[in-house]
């Protein structure tokens, strides 16, 4: 991050008039005497924050607060009623999905159409074409009309657009809602590519830990005014922090017999190491992201509950089971399968494998196949992951804690972990660790 300072917001007030009816309106415009029938409603009051170059910034607070309205001015887009706004170079910013998009135009057409908003020449936009098509990933239908196209499909190319030119400043306003897990490990891995490049981000999202992994800093919003900037993790336990209701003192929000999550031990019975139904059942059937020598090769897997039951969804704290069929295609020694798992943020949540829990699998020959059963509970808050499955064989250069990768299956998924809102969480944050508690009231005689 830079001292140089790329956007100054100073002092931004933005109020809007207020009238209890439209006969009220008309009142005001036609009285002699300019009496007021409106009163005042204050979007933001006395606003201000610096942003520096390569710096990421978010902007949180409750539905109302000023979020919207705040980048809107920062864009140009409205004009602040007091206070001034300076941003220094090109900004490409998403708003709203599919905002600058002609709906009869083809998607072809309107990366040429945004490009020329943001100020490109139609040569450097063919410059840029191929990588901002290869980003937005959605085949043959960029020469169709946008108007045709899912909502996932229109934040795609959006965003593609916006982040494929280069900007000096990229703003988002919650756009990154839209879209699977896939595409927004995607847009988050590019966003952190284009700041560690020198782009300045302002980022607004209901998505706390979002903004928590992605930005250093965070300004946060209530009733229109600044109540706290600075670091993004104490700004976000500010913010939950204004949610919660306060309440009486005989007040029993949570009787002793209300449900908690809970886990379930899991038995792995003989059918999980069924040959013909995880061929039958084989998830890696349509795996397109792949590597490795496949010395020993992850011929197919399958993925179960603890009843067997093919599925991709499970209970937060429940068990996945994970049938991996594996073959030697050569002598190997000391074979490790494994698993690694990424949350929606392409964060690395967990990776273990046979070796990390001290699992020692037989030598095979070539042509020896075995069936490795991982059974994983999953301990993590409820959302949407992705997986890749793997095997390897221990590093020549003695490091305990790197393996000669053989064959890799990434991108695999999505995992998706469900819970009831309605039974107490056992934890908050990214995963569950061990934790113990004890307690002694004190009488008053000790």
């Amino acid at each position: 991050m830079s001292d140089e300072v790329v956007i100054s917001v100073k002092n931004i007030t933005k109020t809007y008039q207020l009238y209890n009816s439209h006969a009220d309106r008309v009142k005001e415009a036609l009285h002699p005497f300019r009496k007021k029938y409106h009163h005042a409603f204050y979007a933001l009051q006395d606003v201000s924050f610096d942003v520096h170059k390569g710096e990421a910034v978010g902007v949180i607070g409750r539905n109302g607060c000023g979020k919207s309205t705040l980048l809107q001015i920062v864009c140009g887009i409205l004009k602040p009623t007091a206070g001034t706004v300076e941003v220094k170079g090109r900004i490409s910013a998403l708003l709203e999905l599919g905002a600058g998009f002609n709906p009869e135009y083809t998607g072809r057409q309107n990366v040429y159409l945004n490009g020329a908003i943001l100020g490109f020449s139609k040569a450097e936009m063919d410059a840029r074409f191929d990588k901002i098509v290869d980003f937005a990933d959605i085949g043959e239908f960029i020469d169709q009309p946008v108007k045709t196209y899912s909502s996932g499909m229109y934040v795609r190319l959006a965003f593609a657009v916006q982040v494929c030119v280069d900007p000096d400043v990229l703003i988002v306003d919650e756009a990154l809602s839209v879209g699977d897990v896939f595409f927004q490990q995607k847009c988050f891995a590019r966003i952190r590519e284009i700041i560690a490049k020198g782009t300045t981000c302002l980022f607004v999202s209901h998505d706390t830990i979002a903004v928590q992994n992605l930005c250093q800093r965070a300004c946060l919003l209530q009733k229109g005014q600044v109540v706290f900037l600075g670091d993004a993790q104490e700004a976000v336990s500010r913010y939950f922090g204004t949610i919660g209701e306060k309440p009486g003192v005989k007040t029993q929000t949570y009787p002793e017999d209300r449900p908690s999550i809970k886990p379930i031990d899991v038995f792995v019975s003989n059918d999980f190491y069924d040959v013909e139904r995880i061929l039958e059942h084989n998830i890696l059937q349509h795996s397109t992201h792949r590597h490795g020598t496949r010395g020993i090769e992850l011929l197919a897997a399958r993925v179960t509950d603890n009843l067997g039951r093919d599925t991709m969804q499970v209970e937060m704290l429940q068990h996945l089971i994970f049938s991996l069929l594996l073959q030697a295609n050569e002598a190997i020694v000391e074979p490790s399968a494994g698993i690694h798992l990424f949350d929606r943020l392409g964060n690395l949540v967990f990776a273990a494998g046979t070796r990390q829990l001290g699992i020692h699998l037989p030598d095979l020959a070539d042509g020896e196949q075995m069936i490795v059963i991982l059974k994983l509970a999953l301990n993590v808050q409820p959302g949407e992951y992705t997986f890749s499955l793997g095997t390897s064989e221990p590093s020549t250069d003695h490091n305990p804690n790197i393996g000669y990768v053989q064959d890799r299956h990434e991108q695999l998924g999505p995992l998706v972990v469900t819970a009831d809102a309605t039974q107490i969480f056992p934890f908050y944050g990214i995963a569950q660790l061990p934790m113990k508690i004890e307690y002694r009231k004190i009488d008053d005689g000790m």
